[in-house]
């Protein structure tokens, strides 16, 4: 059995990876799982494919109340027990999805979306305990692809569970596989929450932790960064199909296949990002470079005709997935470094409420912005360009109060 460590002990850094990176899978399978079947969900529901997009908004609504209100719950409980209550909020979301019901349906996504939301701001407690050996961006960034792996779960696992049965028993494996990985956290979990506080609060206010980030400049611009990044980074995911066929005239499959690619550089982008930043030691520089890369990509990606050959558009979706989907890795670390030790939780969560507002912002607005004002999507990702330099401005400005390493 494990020996409960002392509060300031440094914890293994690969067991603690594998840990985080797991819970952080689950819970994104958990969220993404009815969008890897929308159509057949829709039809047994009797409702549109596009109103399963509904389902994402109220998910990351979850997120948002989670990341604000779960530090008090990390303090008391331990970051690990935190871990295991976001992968068993993220089964009962599952379950109550699987009643099949509009309001079910609509439950589920909150309650998914709490357990969502919990799990970087306990990740970023138990990473900033291990031994890094200096490569802490890295550590983070490996972590974060636990993003991509739950969403190629979802689109490998769902889909055959879905055709073999239906949609609900998809959501049933899910609920089955958090719980699973919740259990594999019982025999460390002593150790590992061994700096909890019995007598700290269970509920804190849901200011307080955006009253930190607000008083504390760096922190302050680095959640506005992060805002302007994830409206940039799922308005890509969330239009790029889309653009594709109507505008550029690609058929379904090679659009498809473009999304896939912007994935998995994505994907390889959360590791490029991560080394480079540790070469840099600057995980703020190495967000510049990467909003910068990100915005110029934005612009080609606008300027994308029916006459490009499918090669040069891959090239050009390749890079915008690398940059606009790889920095949160990063991201997460420098707010791990620069927040307050007894506070990276509460900082943690309080940032990333800022970041999932720009997840549930951005592809509703430039959606509005096409719909009521008639600016074609490559428009929309001409806007998406500006957001990211307004981005890698506040990115900027928040460098200017961090020390050098």
């Amino acid at each position: 059995m494990s020996q409960p460590a002392s509060p300031s002990a440094q914890l293994p850094v690969w067991t603690v990876l594998a840990a985080t990176l797991g819970t952080q899978s689950l819970t994104t399978l958990c969220a993404l799982a009815l969008s890897a079947v929308a159509p057949e969900a829709a039809a047994d529901l009797g409702i549109g494919p596009a109103l399963i997009g509904y389902q994402v908004s109220l998910v990351y609504t979850g997120a948002v109340v989670s990341s604000l209100a779960g530090g008090g719950f990390m303090h008391r409980l331990g970051a690990t027990r935190t871990s295991q209550i976001a992968l068993w909020l993220a089964a009962a979301g599952c379950l109550l999805s699987s009643t099949g019901s509009l309001p079910g349906l609509a439950g589920g996504a909150f309650i998914l979306g709490l357990g969502y939301g919990g799990t970087n701001p306990s990740a970023s407690h138990l990473l900033a305990r291990v031994r890094s050996g200096g490569h802490m961006n890295l550590i983070f960034s490996i972590k974060q692809c636990g993003v991509p792996v739950g969403g190629i779960l979802a689109g490998l696992l769902i889909p055959p569970i879905t055709l073999a049965f239906n949609w609900r028993a998809g959501m049933l494996v899910c609920a089955a596989l958090a719980i699973l990985v919740s259990i594999t956290l019982m025999p460390v979990r002593a150790a590992w929450d061994a700096d909890r506080s019995a007598d700290a609060k269970l509920f804190i206010s849901p200011f307080a932790g955006l009253r930190l980030i607000w008083r504390h400049h760096i922190l302050r611009w680095l959640a506005l960064c992060s805002f302007a990044f994830s409206a940039v980074q799922l308005s890509l995911v969330s239009l790029l199909v889309t653009y594709l066929v109507t505008e550029v005239k690609l058929d379904l499959v090679a659009a498809g296949g473009l999304l896939a690619i912007a994935q998995v550089a994505g994907a390889a982008g959360r590791l490029g990002w991560g080394w480079l930043a540790d070469r840099l030691r600057s995980g703020s520089k190495a967000l510049i470079f990467n909003g910068l890369l990100a915005a110029v990509a934005a612009l080609v990606t606008a300027l994308i005709t029916t006459d490009w050959p499918w090669l040069w558009i891959a090239a050009v979706v390749a890079v915008f997935g690398f940059c606009a989907i790889g920095w949160n890795g990063v991201f997460i670390a420098v707010i791990a470094r620069q927040a307050p030790h007894h506070s990276i939780g509460l900082a943690t969560g309080a940032t990333l409420s800022i970041t999932f507002a720009g997840v549930i912002v951005g592809p509703s607005g430039f959606a509005f912005l096409h719909d009521k004002l008639g600016l074609s999507y490559a428009d929309g990702y001409l806007l998406m360009a500006a957001t990211t330099v307004i981005g890698v401005l506040c990115m900027v400005r928040a460098r200017k109060g961090i020390p050098p390493r």
